[in-house]
C-alpha cells in the first residue's frame, strides 16, 4: 500500500527525487533506482562501521538505520 502523500517517508522520497532531478536523473529510471540502492547500501556500511568503532552510539546507529531504511523506499514512493 502506498504511503499517504503527507507521510515523512513520502516527503523524504520527494526530497531525494528532487536531488536526482537537479542532476537530470529520476528514481523512476530503473538504472538510477538501482544505483540509488547501491548508494544506500554504502551508507549502511559506513554507519555500521561507525557504530562498530564507537563513533556512533547505539541510539544514533538505530536512528541512522531507520532513516536509511525509509530512504531505501524512495524509488517506490515517487
Amino acid at each position: 500500500m502506498p504511503e499517504p502523500p503527507s507521510s515523512p517517508a513520502f516527503e523524504l522520497a520527494l526530497t531525494v527525487q528532487a536531488l536526482y532531478a537537479s542532476r537530470g536523473q529520476s528514481l523512476n529510471d530503473p538504472a538510477t533506482a538501482e544505483a540509488f540502492e547501491t548508494a544506500v547500501d554504502m551508507f549502511l556500511l559506513i554507519t555500521r562501521s561507525a557504530h562498530a568503532t564507537d563513533v556512533l552510539d547505539d541510539e544514533a546507529w538505530e536512528h541512522m538505520r531507520t532513516m536509511l531504511a525509509e530512504m531505501r523506499e524512495a524509488p517506490n514512493l515517487v
